[in-house]
C-alpha cells in the first residue's frame, strides 16, 4: 500500500500536490493531517486497500460517463472480481462481443497495477460474463453432440480468443471430440471435430453390423 507525504500552503494545496504526484483522484486515497499552521500544512496520503481502491476507481470512471451504478468487489484465489450493477442500459458498457467490457477491465487493471503490481482483476456488468460463459458452454456441448452423431466436423462462427478458450475448455472435457483452428486474424475459425480413432471405431462397428 503506497503512502506519501505532501506539503502545501493549506490542506487543499497539500492534497492537490500529493494527488498529482500519485496520479490519482481524491476518491482513491485516504489522508491524515500530520501538521498544520498558518503558513503550511503537511498530510500523509495513502492509496486505499485493493478492494476499496477498485470500487473508487471504477465508480470514478462510470460516474463521469453518466452511469449510476452499484459496485461490489469480491476476492477469491484467482484475484478480484469487480461486479457492476446498473438499471440503465448496459449495452454501451459491454459492447459487441464484450469488447468494451474487456477494454474497461484492461484500463482498471493497468491503473491498479501502479500500486498493486501482481493484482488480477476481472470486471463484470449485470452478470454478463456468467451468462455469456454459460451460453458458450451449452453451444459447444450441443455442437459436440452433433459432431459425435454425424461424424462430421463443424465450424463455429468467428469468436474472440477469450470466447474460443471457453469453448476449447468445454470440448476438452468430451473425450470423443477435439478442436482446431483454421485461418488467421479476422478469418480465424474454430472447428469442432471427431477424434479420428473414434470415427474409425464407429465405421468398423457399422461395417460389422
Amino acid at each position: 500500500m503506497k503512502t506519501i507525504e505532501s506539503t502545501g500552503k493549506n490542506l487543499d494545496e497539500a492534497l492537490a500536490l500529493g494527488l498529482k504526484t500519485l496520479g490519482v483522484t481524491k476518491e482513491e486515497v485516504t489522508y491524515e493531517v500530520l501538521s498544520q499552521n498558518e503558513t503550511e500544512t503537511k498530510v500523509k496520503i495513502t492509496i486505499k486497500e485493493p478492494r476499496q481502491y477498485l470500487i473508487a476507481l471504477t465508480n470514478y470512471f462510470l460516474s463521469n460517463l453518466g452511469f449510476r451504478t452499484n459496485i461490489t468487489v469480491i476476492r477469491d484465489e484467482q484475484g478480484f472480481t469487480v461486479n457492476i450493477k446498473t438499471k440503465q442500459v448496459d449495452t454501451p458498457l459491454i459492447g459487441k462481443n464484450g469488447e468494451t467490457l474487456w477494454a474497461l477491465q484492461y484500463l482498471i487493471s493497468r491503473l491498479a497495477r501502479r500500486f498493486y503490481s501482481n493484482i488480477k482483476v476481472l470486471v463484470d456488468i449485470n452478470g454478463y460474463r456468467a451468462k455469456q460463459n454459460n451460453f458458450l458452454k451449452k453451444k459447444a456441448e450441443a455442437i459436440a453432440r452433433i459432431v459425435l452423431q454425424t461424424g462430421r466436423e463443424m465450424a463455429l462462427d468467428p469468436m474472440t480468443h477469450r470466447q474460443e478458450k471457453i469453448v476449447i475448455n468445454t470440448v476438452n472435457e468430451i473425450k470423443e471430440v477435439k478442436t482446431y483452428t483454421i485461418g488467421k486474424g479476422k478469418n480465424r475459425t474454430l472447428v469442432i471435430a471427431p477424434k479420428t480413432e473414434k470415427i474409425e471405431e464407429k465405421i468398423e462397428q457399422d461395417t460389422k453390423e
